[in-house]
């Protein structure tokens, strides 16, 4: 009886018609230029996980570009100047030594990550041959920081722009804000 139950519950899943597949379309040929983007941005992101192999910066989010037509190219990501210590069960709260510390640690931190920018702008502005030299290249990094910390000397986003034949000229504005 309890067998014939079971049966008799399943039987609308042998009752369903297959499944049809749609056929899919096959891939369009990938975008030269979109590729060179996303050879960017990973090359970006491991630059900026290897500013500081004692002391590293902490990338949160992937980079991402864009192409804006008639504009240039801009790319963001967002960083931490270090691996800040957080709240957690083994540790409720941050000593103003700690927080103490992790402030100057970030404010040493600051030349190191200009100066990947520097190298991330000029090493994107030399790979992006099919956009006109004249357009803009845009890197902007937005610094995280978790509410206990002093942001005194610390900026919210660093942005690196220029047209993209300042790599020649070294002629790259920077910006904190």
């Amino acid at each position: 009886m309890r067998v014939a139950s079971i049966l008799f519950l399943l039987a609308p899943v042998w009752a369903q018609a297959p499944l049809k597949v749609a056929a899919v379309n096959p891939p369009e040929k990938s975008n030269p230029q979109q590729q060179v983007f996303t050879n960017l941005e990973r090359r970006l992101d491991a630059t900026v996980s290897a500013a500081d192999a004692k002391d590293p910066l902490e990338l949160l989010g992937l980079t991402r570009g864009l192409y804006l037509p008639g504009y240039g190219a801009v790319f963001t990501t967002e960083v931490s100047l270090i691996v800040t210590p957080s709240l957690s069960p083994f540790r409720q709260q941050i000593t103003k030594e700690d927080a103490a510390k992790v402030h100057q640690r970030k404010i040493e931190h600051l030349a190191t990550l200009k100066k990947a920018m520097r190298e991330m702008w000029v090493d994107a502005a030399t790979s992006l041959t099919s956009i006109p030299d004249t357009e803009q290249l845009v890197l902007a990094m937005r610094l995280l920081y978790q509410p206990w910390e002093d942001t005194k000397g610390l900026p919210g986003q660093i942005i690196m722009k220029g047209p993209r034949k300042a790599a020649i000229t070294g002629n790259i504005q920077t910006e904190e804000q």
